[in-house]
């Protein structure tokens, strides 16, 4: 007898699969369960095909299981299951997925032809109740109970594509109310899936407490790279990026800050957690499909406090095309969120003002598309911050900026790409900082009206032109353009940090945290004007937030450990120090810890990771082997490391009156001399 609808699951999610079987069967449908349907002397994969092949539902339940697994028999369900409906109409209602658990829409390991019909989450009984009335009502309008679906016009819901663009395409929304209800009633949170607790992300998540403000709030993810190539993760980094950078620019939006938003990439957060910790009201999430000149965006805006998806759509373009599907999305999103938050649906004029603010926040990008999708790559590997990729973000900048030698944010980007090169050790010290102040000039020569520009420059003033007055009006232009930029606000603490202004980097500081709560540099900045001012604690908890938000983020376990030492906390100190990933950190690190601790055996280690310290990294850590001969009380040893910094313009001399390692040798006579040739006040 022909089957109505086939559950497909992977063997770990047997339960839950059960209790969807059995609200359907309540419902009066027919259902395909394997555990149930097959006796012992059944041919099972013979019966499985044949029910796939004849059944009118296919409901993949997709789980934590199903995305762990890239190889197990569900996955042949799926392709056999696909393979059947390259028969079928494109408007046959086939494909309805499930979802469970703690995943994403976008990030979901399965076919394409799922994303094409709208999925359902059920992650209380409510929902799978409220799912399987709605079967029966689609199967009723098909007339399929029991029988194949005909070829028909789908009901809302479970529609094509193109009925993805709004939360109710046509009939009546009274049939979908009932998930939203249950997402909200907290005493339905139960298990379904394994381990994994339910209400944990979507529509059926516990509603998180919304922002004290009115303002539309949103939060841009990463989106999810489904190239058949993981090169191509710089473009669907890059179209999310693009976006936020546009939506950032609208007066009406708070946007999450970059760092914070794409510090959930590769992390299964729900979207209520997600909502939380970036305090927004809604997120963009999607995904990106390249394929040769093609490219497939598919997007949707999701309500923190419920997890419905308020908009959602899927663009289909050519790579010349793609500014134009991210100036659709842009407005698109923009015309949602002041429509659903701010309870007004924009007229005409309205749109049409939204498409111009739209424009004129993309001005800053480059109208060769070929110099914009290399200044994207840049951008893309210098985000990842390791010595290899910070080389191919300079080439791929330098070659942007080559096709477009007006490209400011380009230049600006170069800017900051040669000085993280001067700062990681990646080129000669000179010879980068060199780069970046010539990059940063253009930047400022194209568009003194750009805040990246301003702040690319102030970085240079601060770590190679120690030109301090010159870094202040660069970082205050940057922030009359752009008061409630994070980077802009973190370059402030910076700079204040530097002319140890304690109180001023504190403040800077705790507003640039509020705007990026995940930015572990910002972190760990606030945290070095605690450890100065004295506020050792305080300095120890900001460095494990940043921790928390980046385990291997360079240098950071490295101050961790010389603040747990200086609160004679040795033995933590030295934990911290053997786990730090650089090199020259590591050494630096070891080898303060060691002479702290003061035993014979401690001081000849010291000695020996000092030793290892000026063997291999002298040519960029001479501002770390200055401070480590002042806290022996080496004065001599200081002031010649200090000169060599100096003569390498070493940025590590940016901090020497703010940091307390150069105390014990201040009252040499030769401390004033030096601190006035840096540009400080004696």
């Amino acid at each position: 007898m022909t089957r109505a609808i086939f559950l497909s699951y992977a063997s770990q999610d047997a339960d839950a699969a059960r209790r969807i079987c059995e609200s359907l069967r309540a419902a009066g449908l027919e259902v395909w369960f394997d555990q149930s349907e097959l006796r012992g002397g059944d041919a099972w994969d013979q019966s499985i095909r044949k029910q796939i092949k004849e059944c009118a539902l296919f409901v993949p339940i997709i789980t934590p299981n199903t995305q762990a697994r890239e190889e197990g028999y569900f996955r042949l369900e799926w392709k056999l299951a696909v393979d059947r409906s390259h028969l079928m109409a494109d408007n046959k209602a086939f494909f309805v997925p499930v979802l469970i658990g703690n995943v994403s829409e976008p990030a979901a390991l399965v076919p394409d032809k799922f994303r094409e019909r709208q999925w359902s989450r059920l992650n209380d009984d409510a929902a799978i109740a409220a799912f399987a009335e709605r079967i029966s009502k689609l199967l009723a309008r098909s007339g399929s109970q029991g029988k194949n679906a005909p070829e028909g016009t789908p009901p809302p819901g479970f529609g094509s594509t193109s009925d993805l663009r709004r939360p109710f395409a046509g009939g009546n929304p009274a049939a979908f109310a009932s998930d939203k209800e249950a997402a909200l009633d907290s005493r339905a949170v139960t298990k379904l899936s394994g381990n994994d607790e339910v209400g944990s992300r979507g529509a059926y998540s516990v509603a998180t407490q919304p922002a004290k403000d009115t303002t539309p709030s949103i939060a841009v993810l990463a989106f999810a790279n489904r190239s058949a190539s993981t090169d191509d993760e710089y473009f669907s980094d890059g179209l999310a990026d693009e976006l936020l950078n546009v939506l950032a620019k609208i007066k009406e939006l708070r946007v999450a800050a970059r760092t914070s938003a794409f510090s959930f990439k590769g992390r299964n957060d729900d979207i209520a957690t997600i909502g939380q910790k970036l305090n927004v009201a809604t997120v963009l999430e999607g995904s990106v499909r390249k394929s040769g000149n093609r490219v497939r965006v598919a997007v949707q805006l999701v309500k923190v406090a419920d997890g419905y998806h308020q908009w959602s759509e899927t663009y289909d373009r050519t790579l010349d095309d793609i500014f134009a599907v991210q100036d659709d999305i842009a407005q698109a999103v923009v015309k949602e969120l002041l429509t659903t938050l701010m309870g007004e649906m924009p007229a005409a004029a309205r749109s049409e003002s939204i498409a111009t603010e739209v424009a004129r926040a993309t001005q800053d990008r480059s109208d060769n598309s070929g110099a914009q999708r290399l200044f994207v790559q840049g951008r893309y590997f210098l985000a990842r911050k390791s010595e290899v990729d910070i080389k191919r973000s300079v080439e791929y900048l330098k070659e942007a900026v080559a096709l477009d030698p007006r490209f400011a944010l380009a230049w600006a980007l170069l800017a900051q790409a040669h000085n993280d090169a001067s700062g990681w050790g990646v080129s000669p010290l000179r010879e980068s900082g060199e780069a970046a102040l010539a990059a940063a000039k253009q930047a400022l020569t194209l568009d003194p009206g750009l805040a990246q520009s301003q702040l690319s420059m102030a970085y240079i003033q601060m770590g190679y032109l120690w030109d301090w007055a010159g870094a202040e009006a660069s970082v205050q232009r940057a922030l009359q353009i752009a008061p409630n930029d994070a980077e802009a606000l973190t370059t402030a603490t910076k700079l204040a940090f530097c002319r140890r202004k304690l109180d001023e980097a504190e403040a800077y500081g705790q507003r640039a945290i509020a705007l990026d709560p995940l930015n572990a540099h910002g972190h760990r900045l606030l945290a070095m004007a605690l450890f100065s001012a004295g506020k050792l604690e305080d300095a120890v908890k900001r460095l494990r937030q940043s921790l928390e938000v980046s385990p291997d983020s360079i240098a950071t376990r490295h101050v961790l450990a010389m603040v747990l030492s200086a609160q004679g906390r040795h033995q933590e100190a030295l934990a911290e120090a053997m786990q730090e990933k650089a090199e020259w950190a590591r050494l630096t690190a070891l080898s303060l810890v060691k002479w702290e601790m003061g035993t014979p055996g401690d001081l000849k280690e010291s000695d020996e990771a000092l030793a290892e310290l000026i063997a291999k990294h002298a040519g960029h850590s001479a501002a770390q082997i200055s401070h480590l001969h002042a806290g022996r009380g080496d004065a001599d040893g200081t002031f010649e490391w200090l000169e060599c910094a100096y003569e390498q313009r070493d940025a590590g001399l940016s901090y020497i009156i703010a940091a307390p390692f150069f105390d014990p040798i201040k009252h040499d006579p030769r401390w004033p001399v030096f601190v006035k040739k840096m540009g400080f006040e004696a």
